[in-house]
């Protein structure tokens, strides 16, 4: 079978491009399903055109640049080859990403518990405090910290991942509640009694340690 028999067959022009023969390749196999003989017909063309454009880029002619090959190494794969052997080592070197995990209703009820009563404390302090004054949470925060590591031990996370993850969730809290304190500005304007910015920050420093303690590892 020819070229222009295949493609004849295929219902495409001389020039189809490769999404092109792969689309009439499946309709025209969806369209025969039942007729066996006529699908070995199709695939037979399917392989004349693409043996055809393949042929034509082992010559170094110009073919559609859309065809995948098999020896065509994709340009990140190229560059991740070009890479010197440490830069490989240090990337191997560095600890997975945390990952979630869904929590037991018991493990959440537990943690719930004690980063709720960190929070509420965290709260009665900030509501505690004049306006004017903000005394920082450093008590309350080590202790969410601690909590935090205790859980995911307890979830036989190592005691150096466990820390790391905890100081960067609190990080994350802190610098999203750090956002909200800066357009609510309880400095200025109380919110629901609260003036204190450090409380603000901390209680979403300490949302973050829960959801790290109890969801993720």
């Amino acid at each position: 079978m020819d070229a222009a028999r295949a493609s004849e067959i295929l219902g495409l022009g001389q020039n189809a491009t490769s999404d092109e023969l792969v689309k009439a390749h499946r309709e025209m196999l969806d369209k025969y399903a039942e007729d066996e003989s006529k699908c070995g017909e199709v695939e037979r063309a399917y392989d004349v055109l693409l043996m055809k454009s393949f042929n034509r880029r082992t010559k170094g002619d110009t073919v559609d640049k859309t065809v995948k090959y098999a020896d065509v190494v994709p340009p990140i794969d190229r560059l991740a080859a070009a890479m010197p052997a440490w830069t490989k080592e240090a990337g191997s070197a560095l600890p997975p990403a945390p990952r979630f995990s869904a929590p037991s209703q018991a493990s959440l009820s537990q943690t719930g518990a004690l980063f709720g009563a960190i929070a509420v404390v965290t709260l009665v302090q900030g509501f505690a405090q004049p306006q004017g004054m903000d005394n920082p949470t450093g008590l309350e925060i080590a202790a969410a910290l601690g909590a935090t590591v205790w859980f995911m031990n307890k979830k036989r996370v190592s005691l150096g991942r466990s820390a790391a993850l905890a100081f960067g969730f609190l990080l994350v809290g802190s610098l999203f509640g750090g956002a909200v304190q800066e357009w609510l500005r309880v400095d200025i304007v109380p919110f629901a009694g609260i003036s204190s910015p450090s409380t603000i920050v901390s209680e979403f420093g300490i949302l973050a340690l829960f959801f790290a303690a109890a969801c993720f590892d």
